[in-house]
């Protein structure tokens, strides 16, 4: 019987102690939010006076938070002048108090020499800083820093290293360098099969520059079974999202029929969009379309002038055959003296028979204009010679 009781008297008291909890979790009040808190919805409501007037305080008190905020609205210029020095020195604060996103803010100032003195040693001190509390954007641009040596001794192995950290955050552009670093053997040891699943992850993902590789891979390399229908599906994805060099390299696989039907309509739409983009290849195939009336009216003028575009740019094909349009006054006003410094500048850049076009064009010179073509020619290819890539 006393122990029935004992047993009952604790229930009661257990029941009395949980209903007694329930009563006060449903009367606590929320917490009210803070200064910091009020100048975020603020800020959210365009209202940047208020938010400031909420923030400086705080950042005069040493808020890290606070002091990172005020720094992005005088670079933003939001609801004040732009100051870049004066964000530059709240950013700062922020970031020596181990502020990670003030980190890599400021690392990427010094690297543009936005409100500081241009530092590339500074840049890499305040990204390293980010990059080992596993800030991604810090690890990626590090990663870039040791590839090219800027601001740090160069070193592909740290390059790697810091790249495959963020890959392995599933940031696209790191994913995609980390491959092509596997695939060139820098800094690690050369893993094709690995190059090609980083290149699959920042594809499928809707990174356009591992589109592009991944397509080269399935267009030209032993790393894989050559896929051209593949390689196009790829160069389409990547053109889709506007990029000039899929555009153009998408335009010329259905001009020549390679992994997909042959459609010279839609490959005349795909350079029009690259050359838009002032893309020297494509300016030079949607000056070829026009010369030769392929899919558009034929129209000399137009064709020249998306010539003139990309040999401006050191398109040596294009040089070539800017030089036939001047020897021949097809677009444009004949003129011996400008088609042989074309033809000059196109031999300079290995472009075939341009130098067997040169010296025959130079032997029908009349001496003045001989001087004349030489003139040009040494003054065009201080412009506009590019030298090939190898």
């Amino acid at each position: 019987m006393t122990t029935a009781l004992t047993r009952l008297f604790s229930l009661l008291i257990i029941i009395s102690i949980s209903s007694t909890c329930l009563s006060a979790n449903k009367t606590k009040k929320p917490k009210p939010p803070s200064d910091y808190d009020k100048g975020i919805s603020a800020y959210k409501k365009d209202d940047f006076a208020t938010a400031l007037m909420l923030w400086f305080p705080l950042a005069e008190k040493g808020d890290a938070a606070a002091q990172y905020s005020i720094g992005k609205m005088y670079l933003d210029q939001k609801g004040q002048r732009k100051d870049p020095s004066e964000a530059a020195e709240w950013i700062l604060k922020a970031a020596k108090q181990n502020h990670i996103d003030a980190q890599t803010f400021i690392g990427q100032m010094y690297l543009k020499g936005v409100g500081v003195k241009r530092n590339f040693k500074a840049a890499a001190k305040w990204l390293a800083k980010a990059a080992r509390q596993k800030d991604i954007e810090a690890q990626y641009i590090l990663a870039k820093l040791y590839y090219y040596g800027d601001g740090v001794s160069q070193s592909f192995g740290k390059a790697a290293y810091w790249f495959k950290k963020a890959a392995k955050k599933n940031h696209t552009e790191s994913q995609n360098l980390l491959a092509q670093m596997y695939l060139r053997g820098e800094g690690i040891k050369r893993k094709p099969k690995e190059a090609k699943k980083w290149f699959e992850k920042a594809a499928a993902a809707g990174n356009a520059n591992a589109q592009i590789n991944l397509a080269k891979l399935y267009l030209h390399s032993k790393v894989v079974k050559k896929d051209k229908h593949k390689a196009f599906k790829w160069y389409k994805k990547a053109a889709e999202q506007n990029n000039a060099e899929a555009q153009n390299q998408a335009g010329q696989m259905l001009e020549n029929a390679i992994g997909t039907a042959k459609n010279i309509k839609q490959a005349v739409v795909w350079y029009k969009k690259s050359a838009k983009q002032n893309y020297p290849p494509a300016n030079y195939n949607l000056g070829r379309a026009y010369v030769h009336g392929y899919s558009v009216a034929q129209d000399f003028k137009k064709g020249v002038q998306h010539f003139i575009k990309a040999a401006e740019k050191g398109h040596g094909k294009a040089q070539m055959d800017l030089g036939v349009a001047y020897y021949t006054g097809r677009g444009v006003a004949p003129n011996s003296a400008i088609a042989y410094a074309w033809f000059y500048v196109a031999a300079a850049t290995n472009i075939k028979d341009a130098r067997k076009t040169k010296n025959g064009l130079y032997k029908k010179l009349t001496p003045e204009d001989k001087k004349v073509a030489v003139a040009l020619a040494t003054e065009y290819k201080k412009k506009y010679f590019v030298r090939p890539k190898r």
